[in-house]
């Protein structure tokens, strides 16, 4: 099977070589890198698809193939083998030595003379006339047995080693990374490129020493020069942007893993290292098409840059630059950038003919000879080898032999499919183990990074007790004045009596990271982030539960605000026991643990006449209604636990509050072990119809008390769920939201309310009632701050369905939430909401006749039937319907026909 594989694989090899040299320019370097998929898909899946005249193996020498196909049975049975060939082997002093057709019927009359002599059965038979209790034949099964075991050991060895090289160098690279990173301030990151990083939670390092950039995780690190041109580092951005895209770390670990399992074959390195040129003009191609054609050129002078930065540092094994392949693969790049590949249609076809041609070689097995009715292909019969009765006993004993044969075949074959399975079995384990120990050698580096650094910081200095100032931090990350923070310890808070104080580390490296617990003259460095905040100053976040008999904290509690936006609280809560000896035993209750308990165990039902949500805990307990009166004008489809609004409390005065179970006077009892009034907020919000997000403004909070469970793995436990109506949700950026939303959200007043599932808009709307004058106007550009046209006018593949259709309009990709205009003076002829074209608008246009539509948008402004001028606000971009980002879909249609959308500036 192995034979097999290397040589298939080898075909197919240096086939795609050869595609590979004769598409350069003439198809996608997306195409082309695809190619080396089936070279992956080869090498994973060492089976053949059937058999065809195609398959090279039909070109290896019959022998060659019986003797792979055969040296199973010889390991087996002592040394012979019966293939349908016409043929036997037997062994003879070690050799194989072959009979002709005489000496097989001689041959085969002895072995039944023998067997009517001692009466011994076929199979018993074989196995007197072979010798099987042969010392010699024994040693020779031995001695095969050893031989593959052998063969596996060094194979094992070879893939540790190089699998061990290539994981070991990248985790001391990554950890170098790590130590050396500093984040490259926001405000320095291209907007062109800001918010799809943003989207995809990638952040930008910058690194003393890098030899190129390189993307590694989910980060972009560059070297320090690189950031110093804007052009440069938007163009560096993009192309490690889409290597994120292309997920191209997951195809670099594929790479490594086969290159190290097939440590033994110079082509599949070549195939790795090829492969890996690939991806870099892949991304070249993407990044081009991403930024713009007329970026082409000078996109080409960045990659000359960087090769001349670069010089000849060391670079790690296993990592991707943007500088690979040295001057002679940004060469290859420039010579691909300059010749704009494009795929046509007949090189296309010509290419899947190929790829069709070199799998068949490939992916199939030799074909196998046609057998005759005595079980030969190629040897003369047996005549008159003592009549016809003596012809009918041969043939009888051989069919015989030919059933045992099949049979022992039919084992062998069961044998080696067992062995496979396991085998792969063994190989995606290890593809496992080898991914958790890179993801763990990465956290581990980052563990340590961060160790050493907190070590230089160990020591407080006496003056320990600076205040961190929160709103210089915010002017001097907005750019509005204010200090830089300095690197240090900064006082969060204190507990009321002054026994707890709770500080955090800030250092340029790490940013808001590392706590420190000072209780008396005992201290406590913790890896905890957190986060700038005037909510973390509070000394009401620390709160001792119990005291030592020397009157110091014994167990205590505190929360954290680790991460705080004008849409966002993730906050933390954490026990402490302190031990005599200082020690302190820590356990934490996150937010995302009290959303999975909220899931589990409450359960909401919207009651639409009486516009309450009833609440009911683990389905039998019935804890009240939430009064969502204030929203009736919306159509509310579900109840959820908000992630981002989860709060604690350290000292709850509801917590001895019993809830009815039922019956009278049958209240639920509960345990006595809880933090004394240490509770969790939970916030219930509201998704509407055709509205994005969940709405809770205003709506009472739930109260969960905190448990102790000594028998849980986070010695936590939530009970007493309740709607607390003392407490209630306040976000004044909701509030603000639906004002605008009020008056225009197509959910709660448009005509098509109930065409959810539908496009309303699928054919030009017409209004034959009203007569017009057919003259011809001029349109104004209806989305002045849009960035690019995402998406012509024509035929397209939609990017969200995959159908093929015409695009009856213009897609204008622009930040969400800027203002959409009319593009001339009309009527609002329609407002409404459908997922395919979420919240639009369509004006009516008397003096032309024309319809101009406006899809996609967040809020409307406009109501049916109202007049606008040209320029006037009508909505706001958005994303909602089938849409892939923020923008807006600006179509125009003139009776039954769409047309093509042009348009003027403004005039300033």
């Amino acid at each position: 099977m192995l034979y097999e594989v290397l040589v298939t694989s080898s075909v197919l090899i240096l086939g795609i070589f050869c595609l590979r040299k004769l598409t350069l320019g003439k198809i996608s370097m997306r195409l082309r890198y695809s190619l080396w998929l089936l070279v992956a898909v080869r090498l994973l899946v060492p089976l053949s698809v059937g058999t065809s005249s195609l398959s090279v193996m039909n070109l290896l020498p019959e022998t060659v193939r019986e003797n792979k196909q055969t040296l199973p049975a010889e390991t087996e049975n002592g040394g012979k083998s019966s293939a349908n060939t016409g043929r036997d082997a037997t062994l003879v002093g070690g050799d194989v030595e072959t009979f002709s057709g005489e000496r097989n019927a001689e041959t085969e009359l002895a072995v039944k003379q023998v067997r009517e002599e001692t009466g011994i059965m076929p199979a018993a038979a074989d196995n007197a006339a072979q010798g099987e209790g042969d010392p010699d034949k024994r040693f020779r099964r031995r001695w095969a047995f050893s031989r593959r075991r052998l063969v596996i050991t060094i194979w094992l060895v070879g893939f540790l080693a190089a699998g061990g090289y290539m994981l070991f160098y990248r985790q001391r690279f990554v950890r170098c990374l790590y130590r050396k990173r500093r984040e490259l301030p926001a405000e320095t990151v291209p907007d062109a490129i800001a918010e799809r990083l943003s989207r995809r939670g990638m952040k930008v390092y910058q690194v003393k020493g890098l030899p190129g950039p390189c993307l590694a995780g989910r980060h972009i690190y560059i070297g320090e020069g690189t950031a110093a041109q804007a052009q440069h580092l938007t163009h560096v951005l993009a192309h490690e942007y889409c290597h994120a895209r292309h997920r191209d770390e997951l195809w670099a670990f594929l790479r490594c893993l086969l290159a190290a399992a097939y440590w033994f074959d110079p082509l599949v390195w070549a195939a790795a290292y090829a492969a890996r040129r690939d991806s870099e003009l892949a991304c070249d191609e993407a990044a081009v098409k991403l930024l713009g054609e007329p970026c082409r050129y000078d996109y080409g002078r960045t990659l000359l840059s960087l090769l001349e930065s670069a010089g000849g540092r060391e670079k790690c094994q296993g990592m991707t630059y943007m500088t690979e392949g040295g001057e002679r693969g940004v060469r290859e790049r420039i010579t691909a950038l300059a010749k704009k590949s494009r795929t046509k249609k007949p090189v296309l076809a010509a290419v899947l003919a190929a790829v069709v041609l070199v799998c068949g070689c490939a992916f199939t097995g030799a074909e196998k000879n046609g057998v005759n009715s005595t079980g030969e292909t190629g040897g003369r019969g047996v005549e008159g080898a003592g009549g016809s009765a003596e012809k009918q006993a041969t043939e009888s004993a051989a069919a015989q032999d030919r059933q045992m044969v099949s049979e022992e075949k039919n084992e062998e074959f069961a044998r080696i499919q067992k062995e496979y399975g396991e085998a792969v079995k063994t190989v995606e384990l290890m593809g496992e183990q080898i991914k958790g120990l890179e993801e763990s050698a990465s956290q581990e580096a980052d563990r340590a990074a961060f160790q050493d650094m907190l070590d230089d910081y160990s020591v407080m200095e006496e003056k320990g007790s600076r205040e961190f100032d929160v709103q210089s931090y915010y002017d001097w990350q907005e750019g509005k004045g204010g200090e830089k923070p300095k690197d240090g310890w900064y006082l969060l808070c204190r507990e009321d009596g002054g026994l707890i104080y709770l500080y955090g580390l800030y250092t340029e490296d790490f940013g808001f990271r590392g706590l420190k617990l000072r209780i008396g003259q005992d201290e406590t460095n913790l890896d905890i982030p957190w986060c700038a905040s005037y909510s973390n100053g509070n000394s009401r976040n620390i709160r001792i539960l119990e005291y030592a008999e020397n009157k110091a904290p014994r167990r205590f509690v505190w929360k954290l605000l680790a991460e705080e936006s004008s849409t966002k609280e993730i906050w933390r809560f954490y026990s402490g026991y302190c031990h005599d000896t200082g020690t302190i035993d820590l356990r934490m209750l996150t937010a995302e643990e009290c959303v999975e308990w909220a899931k589990e165990h409450l359960s909401f039902e919207v009651d639409r006449e009486t516009a309450e949500v009833d609440v009911t805990y683990d389905g039998d307990m019935y804890l009240g209604a939430i009064d969502i009166s204030a929203y009736r004008d919306w159509e509310t489809e579900d109840v959820q636990i908000v992630s981002d609004a989860v709060g604690f409390m350290l000292a709850d005065q509801g917590e001895t509050v019993l809830h009815h179970n039922g019956d009278e006077g049958d209240h639920q009892m509960y345990s006595d072990t809880a933090y004394e009034g240490t509770a969790v907020h939970l916030t219930a919000g509201l998704k509407f119809r055709g509205v994005e997000g969940l709405w809770f403004d205003g709506l009472p909070l739930l109260t969960v008390q905190v448990v102790e469970d000594e028998d849980g793995e986070s010695g936590f436990r939530l009970e007493r769920p309740r709607i607390d109506q003392t407490y209630v949700a306040n976000a004044p950026f909701q509030e603000k939201e639906l004002s605008k939303l009020h008056d225009g959200t197509a959910p709660a007043q448009a005509d098509n309310a109930e065409g959810t599932g539908r496009d309303d808009l699928e054919k030009p709307l017409t209004d034959g009632t009203e007569a017009h004058h057919d003259l011809a106007i001029t349109f104004s550009n209806p989305c002045p701050d849009f960035d690019r046209i995402s998406d012509g006018y024509g035929e397209r593949t939609h990017p969200v369905t995959g159908e093929v259709r015409t695009h009856t309009g213009v897609d204008m990709a622009a930040p969400e939430g800027v203002d959409i205009l009319a593009a001339a003076d009309g009527t609002v002829c329609m407002t409404g909401f459908d997922t395919v074209n979420g919240n639009y608008v369509v004006l009516w246009h008397v003096q032309s006749g024309q319809m101009t539509y406006y899809t996609h948008c967040k809020t409307l402004e406009v109501e049916k039937g109202q007049q606008v001028a040209r320029g006037e606000k009508i909505a706001t971009v958005g994303k909602t319907g089938t849409a892939t980002g923020p923008c807006l879909h600006f179509a125009v249609s003139n009776g039954t026909n769409w047309e093509e959308p042009f348009w003027e500036e403004l005039d300033e």
